[in-house]
């Protein structure tokens, strides 16, 4: 009996750069399962947390490129992960995408003013809208590290200052609540938007850092 070849299995194609790691901080399995799925399919390399402290471990030990943040998060919250982010030398420019069933006005309002890049409400947005969202800020943080950042400092007196006030929260005028130094405007080119230089802005203590 003529014994037949083996055919040769062909090695695997060599995978293509990733395009960054991104950590979805979320305690729903199936929510992670979808996501983890979309993301690695479109090049980008995947961490996983299931709670607030768990986040906040990966977050200093692998420094992704972006994080996908729940609001309801066991031991630690969405909102402490957040503020720890932002007063972190390490991670406090790591582009933070709010993804949580909480769609109340002043939740959104609320890690906005914390430094989240962008909120989400789940349900209203398919995987590939938040994909879209993804990669826009993944482009922007690129450009921007190429880029240059501006400091000013806000002067007391301006004509829509207690209007500005008001919406931002910010109850001891222009100066940071806790060290009570003048507060500074950052602001950031958006490559995101045509027609014009636009930027980004968020204040921050100009003794502490604190972002507000």
């Amino acid at each position: 009996m003529e014994t037949l070849p083996i055919p040769e299995i062909p090695d695997p194609l060599p995978e293509g750069p990733s395009k960054g790691r991104i950590l979805i901080c979320d305690d729903q399995r199936g929510f992670r399962r979808v996501y983890r799925d979309v993301l690695e399919k479109d090049g980008y390399q995947v961490e996983e947390a299931t709670t607030g402290e768990e986040g906040w471990e990966v977050i200093m030990d692998k420094k992704p490129d972006l994080v996908l943040l729940d609001l309801g998060l066991p031991v630690l919250d969405g909102f402490q992960v957040l503020e720890k982010m932002r007063r972190s030398a390490q991670t406090k420019d790591i582009p933070v995408i709010i993804f949580s069933v909480l769609g109340e006005p002043r939740d959104v309002q609320k890690a906005l003013q914390m430094g989240a890049n962008d909120y989400t409400v789940k349900g209203f947005y398919t995987p590939r809208q938040v994909l879209s969202k993804i990669r826009d800020l993944m482009n922007n943080r690129q450009k921007k590290s190429t880029g240059n950042s501006y400091h000013l400092q806000i002067q007391s007196g301006a004509k829509d200052e207690p209007v500005l006030l008001q919406d931002l929260g910010l109850e001891n005028g222009l100066n940071c609540p806790e060290c009570h130094f003048p507060l500074d405007a950052e602001f950031s080119p958006d490559y995101a938007r045509a027609d014009g230089h636009w930027f980004a802005a968020r204040f921050s203590c100009s003794r502490c850092g604190k972002p507000f």
